[in-house]
């Protein structure tokens, strides 16, 4: 009795470890989340390959002709936005969120639906915070692998799956006949065992990758049985669909919860090699498999809905992290209005106000802010259209695809010159602007041939683009081009101020073409040889005054 005592004690002290414990990561959880909330997200290397999955499987099957295209992604880093934007605390919020920054939006019901679910979040912190801390349970697995039962479910499914119910049925039939013939009956038990453990293994080998796919749906599906057990949420955009397509996998839950799960304990052990004569991970599989493939519309609904709610709180974090924010305006007009608008990429951002109301050019000297404005003005235009946010005072602007030509470089893949991938660039915008309304961003337009032809073809294609459903902003150091299209395109500038000290930027949008020039003040001022400055100098004021070489 005495030890039967010392017995109860020491796991009665066990277990309170064990809460104790359990407490403790709790409360670390919620403190960490209460500290990174509203905070630029830290800098870590994300596998875009997986974190892609969804949008290009989505792209494949639906189709997406609103999408950002590869070029303007990458002439807007908008792989170091998303980074600068993300804190999702699920794959499948990650997941949707790139999604949403490449899916731009021609809806406004649709980014008020977001704005109000991120509004319920904000007004409601505790609740926000709940959730959080049920998200992070479900956590986050590369290449989940979720997004293929949305698309491809039916090639997910095993074929023949009677034979795995009749080979389950038959250790059954050797423990009843044991009690008839025990030695035939040992004899059937083992062989049936040593079949269904090899298909086990060999199809488990196989399905890999499906089968993580579904432990972390077990997870998802954990995560959202503790969102819904309380009333939280009622009224809250996205909660509603995403309870009623939660319902229907309910069940799945337990059944799909040890998939994959590893535990050495000796009651466990029994339990795996039962697990194994029964097959009751690939027959769980099947049942979890048959559920989504009869509703797939609706598991693409949970996919989405929970997205959508991470996504909400990512998007929400990332306006606290901003010096300032503001929600777009939409309008009818084909114009962009903005009110100290900057790029949330900057550490220190100088502002801009005006509004781009025509087609327009902005020429200034070199370092004067050119391509950082126009690459923050279809970034912000970009972030309207998809998270409803702004990093201004003041947005508005139409609905419009975004497209732009910039960051262009020689293809060495393909061969492609530096001019030849520019021009490829260049065509993929004016077949776009011939039946879509578009807002398209061009950054040194052609300066990869010599000057005669730039300036002539530059001047055509601007011309062509000036007839068509878009608003054009380009950036050029070719004055020339404010002179051929001054009755077709507006002129800014942004210039700059030389001191003795060197040369200075205020980095401001001013009407009207630039009149000053700076390269050759450049090569003084990073101490190049005065003979080569003196000589330049020299050239360009024969020029202006002879207009020859």
């Amino acid at each position: 009795m005495k030890y039967a005592s010392y017995l109860i004690l020491v796991v009665l002290i066990m277990i309170f470890l064990l809460i104790m414990s359990n407490i403790r990561t709790v409360k670390k959880r919620k403190l960490e989340l209460i500290d990174s909330f509203g905070k630029i997200p830290n800098q870590k290397k994300y596998m875009f390959e997986s974190i892609g999955s969804y949008h290009r499987y989505k792209t494949a099957s639906l189709g997406n002709y609103d999408a950002i295209d590869s070029i303007t992604w990458d002439d807007l880093d908008m792989d170091l936005i998303y980074e600068r934007i993300n804190s999702c605390l699920t794959s499948v919020g990650e997941e949707y969120l790139y999604d949403a920054l490449h899916s731009l939006q021609n809806n406004e019901e649709i980014l008020l639906k977001r704005e109000k679910l991120i509004s319920c979040l904000e007004e409601n912190p505790d609740n926000r915070l709940k959730l959080q801390m049920n998200l992070a349970k479900a956590g986050k697995c590369n290449y989940n692998g979720l997004v293929s039962f949305i698309f491809n479910a039916e090639a997910k499914t095993l074929k023949y799956n009677f034979i795995y119910n009749i080979l389950t049925l038959i250790p059954v039939l050797c423990i009843f006949l044991i009690f008839v013939n025990a030695q035939a009956g040992v004899l059937c038990l083992l062989l049936s065992g040593i079949i269904n453990g090899l298909i086990y293994y060999r199809t488990k080998a196989k399905m890999e990758r499906e089968l993580s796919a579904i432990s972390y749906f077990s997870s998802v599906l954990n995560c959202l049985n503790k969102i819904f057990k309380t009333k939280d949420y009622e009224d809250v955009p996205f909660f509603d669909e995403l309870e009623e397509s939660f319902v229907i996998f309910k069940s799945l839950r337990t059944k799909i919860s040890n998939i994959l799960h590893k535990d050495f304990s000796d009651m466990a052990v029994f339990a795996e090699y039962m697990k194994i004569i029964f097959l009751t991970d690939i027959r769980n599989y099947n049942k979890a498999m048959r559920r989504i493939l009869k509703y797939t519309d609706e598991f693409h609904i949970l996919y989405k809905c929970l997205g959508e709610i991470d996504m909400a709180i990512c998007v929400l974090s990332f306006r606290k992290s901003l010096p300032f924010y503001c929600c777009p305006v939409f309008r009818n007009e084909n114009s962009i209005g903005f009110v100290d608008f900057y790029h949330p990429l900057l550490s220190d951002p100088v502002t801009n106000s005006g509004k781009i109301s025509n087609n327009s050019i902005i020429t200034g000297s070199n370092a004067s802010g050119k391509s950082t404005f126009i690459k923050a003005l279809a970034l912000n235009s970009i972030l309207a259209q998809t998270i409803h946010t702004c990093a201004a005072k003041g947005f508005n602007l139409r609905f419009s695809l975004i497209i732009t030509s910039m960051a262009v470089r020689d293809n060495i893949s393909t061969g492609d010159s530096y001019f030849i991938t520019e021009i490829k660039s260049l065509k993929r915008i004016l077949d776009k602007v011939k039946d879509t309304a578009c807002t398209c961003f061009v950054d040194e337009i052609l300066k990869g041939t010599n000057t005669i032809e730039r300036i002539a073809a530059s001047s055509a294609v601007l011309k062509f683009l000036n007839g068509k459903d878009c608003l054009c902003i380009t950036a050029s150091h070719d004055i020339e081009l404010t002179h051929i299209l001054k009755n077709e395109y507006d002129n800014y500038h942004f210039r700059e101020h030389i001191t003795d000290d060197g040369i200075h930027f205020d980095y401001k949008l001013k009407q009207g073409p630039s009149q000053t020039r700076n390269a050759i003040k450049l090569l003084h001022y990073m101490n190049f040889d005065s003979q080569i400055v003196e000589a330049a100098e020299k050239s360009v004021d024969k020029f202006i005054d002879s207009k020859t070489w």
